[in-house]
């Protein structure tokens, strides 16, 4: 299987019980990894807990780092064993679907030539009209948005790789779960400067990698995020709009319609407080001043 020649890199801080809970959904497979690499920004006792939970596993590497996912995730790329054939990444909060390793070291065996592999997001479906609004057609057409899993669009935003019905090609894979052959990482990092919730580290990342070669999910591969916490604070809503201009820079997407689509978002979310949706004001006022940032850079 796969995993034999496989570093398995979680980034976690102060959650040992999800810890235990994604290698329960795993079983058996936690042993068999070549090893395993949990880059720990807990506090003194957490980190202590996790060292005595995980104590008895030999294929296990416990290091500390300051909080920081794209920190963390460096760390456990510059710490992997060399040898290793397959890199993979995954949150410490997620539940792998039954079967989903086994599927996915079959998925791997079918499609020796691909250098990325995604797993399948099982959630469930978001029918609010912002969705319809992003799939329709006139939002396709003009490249603001796309209704196919795993696209980047012209504006630099990126659909969403969920609920899959059969394996498809992506051009970029989520870091929630995902592998990559190592060979063809050719020492790529993770960018360090997009802030403490290292929005959109994964896209950064997978995207540059797809072009060097072919990236693809599989549907039978699946896996849960109960605990997807939807941020709304005024300092994620200035990294949300700053940090997608950067990547629209770095990879010579459109500005025009990166711009288009930010003022559509703007609006959207003016609407939701006239709504009596008053959380979202913070958010808000951080989009606002994120897109005064882009615009005086």
């Amino acid at each position: 299987m796969f995993i034999k020649s496989t570093s398995l890199i979680i980034p976690t801080k102060d959650r040992s019980d999800l810890l235990l809970r994604l290698f329960s959904s795993i079983n058996h497979c936690i042993s068999e990894f070549n090893e395993i690499i949990i880059v720990d920004s807990s506090m003194e006792k957490e980190n202590k807990k996790i060292k005595n939970i995980l104590k008895n596993y030999k294929n296990i590497k416990i290091i500390n780092s300051q909080p920081s996912t794209s920190i963390q995730r460096n760390i456990g790329i510059n710490r992997f064993n060399k040898s290793n054939k397959y890199l993979m990444f995954c949150d410490d909060d997620i539940i792998f679907d039954k079967k989903s390793i086994e599927n996915m070291n079959e998925f791997i065996n079918d499609n020796s030539d691909n250098i990325g592999f995604g797993f399948n997001l099982l959630e469930n479906k978001s029918n609010n009209f912002l969705e319809k609004i992003k799939k329709s057609e006139i939002f396709s057409k003009n490249g603001l948005y796309h209704g196919s899993p795993g696209v980047v669009c012209a504006n630099g935003w990126h659909t969403k790789i969920i609920n899959l019905k059969e394996n498809c090609n992506t051009m970029w894979l989520s870091t929630q779960a995902c592998i990559y052959k190592t060979k063809y990482l050719d020492k790529m990092l993770f960018d360090e400067t997009l802030g403490k919730y290292s929005y959109l580290e994964d896209l950064f990342f997978s995207y540059k990698l797809s072009k060097r070669g072919k990236l693809s999910s599989c549907y039978l591969s699946g896996y849960f995020h109960p605990n997807n916490i939807e941020r709304s604070n005024f300092e994620f809503g200035v990294k949300e709009i700053t940090n997608r201009y950067k990547f629209v820079k770095s990879n010579n997407l459109s500005l025009v319609k990166f711009y288009m689509t930010l003022l559509l978002k703007i609006f959207f979310n003016f609407s939701m407080i006239f709504l009596l949706k008053f959380k979202v004001i913070p958010k808000f006022l951080g989009n606002l001043m994120g897109l005064i940032l882009c615009i005086t850079k």
